[in-house]
């Protein structure tokens, strides 16, 4: 297979959009769904903007809203491998003439750079928000905007560090529940969420030295123990293990 069709791939599944059947069922056309979108967000800038005038807005509290990241990550690899699935495409999937390890290595790849590329408009987005503020509000400073950025980047670069194997426990569990091995996914459940959550209960102590998001006093880049970026770097392996795995369950094991 030439590196033009493993990137069509990519490319394809970077820009699917979720189940047609689902999308179906909505009977919204794009401009309403874009319609409902901006007045949402226009609700959000005026609320906070609001609060922010009013000197009750914390600005660490836009960074707190993204600590779900990780769970959304792991449910856009699981349905990435369930929306075959569900359109009932999986059959015209798994036939393609494409070595198996790539053609899940394509859905692996496309979804890590949907997200990459979602937390970097974010982190655009709130930023040049912060800013606006910081311009406009008295009681919000320039250092405190600075502050802001610098725990953004800090954040969101050990999120976007583990997304490859979040993605890649997304699409294993999913494909075991596929599998002739089904009765192994509570325990891969149990695993992953359990996982997630186990990290997160020690986040202040060891993902977040400084206590919390924090953004009222000066931030420093990366101000992580010296394990972490290990373990980042150990996470891209296990997730190429996973992908392995899910290659196999495809191979040998799937209930069809």
């Amino acid at each position: 297979m030439s590196s033009g069709t493993f990137m069509d791939l990519v490319q394809h599944e970077f820009m699917v959009r979720g189940s047609w059947r689902k999308l179906n069922r909505v009977r919204l056309s794009r401009s309403w769904c874009a319609a409902y979108i901006l007045i949402v967000a226009a609700a959000v800038v005026i609320v906070t903007t609001y609060l922010a005038a009013r000197n009750d807005l914390e600005l660490s509290s836009f960074w707190y809203m993204t600590l779900a990241f990780p769970y959304w990550i792991f449910f856009l690899g699981y349905g990435a491998v369930k929306r075959e699935w569900s359109n009932d495409t999986y059959g015209w999937w798994l036939t393609l003439p494409i070595p198996r390890f790539r053609l899940i290595a394509a859905k692996w790849l496309g979804n890590c750079l949907k997200v990459w590329i979602a937390m970097i408009a974010i982190y655009i987005a709130l930023s040049a928000y912060v800013l606006i503020l910081t311009s406009t509000i008295d009681h919000y400073t320039y250092d405190m905007a600075v502050s802001f950025m610098i725990t953004g980047i800090n954040w969101l670069t050990v999120v976007a560090g583990l997304t490859p194997f979040i993605i890649a426990a997304g699409m294993l569990t999913i494909s075991v529940m596929y599998s002739t091995a089904k009765p192994l996914t509570p325990l891969l459940w149990i695993l992953f969420m359990g996982g997630f959550s186990i990290v997160y209960s020690n986040m202040n102590e060891y993902l977040l030295p400084e206590g919390r998001l924090e953004t009222a006093g000066p931030a420093t880049f990366f101000p992580f123990p010296w394990e972490l970026p290990a373990i980042i770097i150990g996470s891209w392996a296990v997730a190429y293990g996973l992908i392995r795995a899910v290659t196999y369950v495809m191979d040998k094991k799937l209930d069809l």
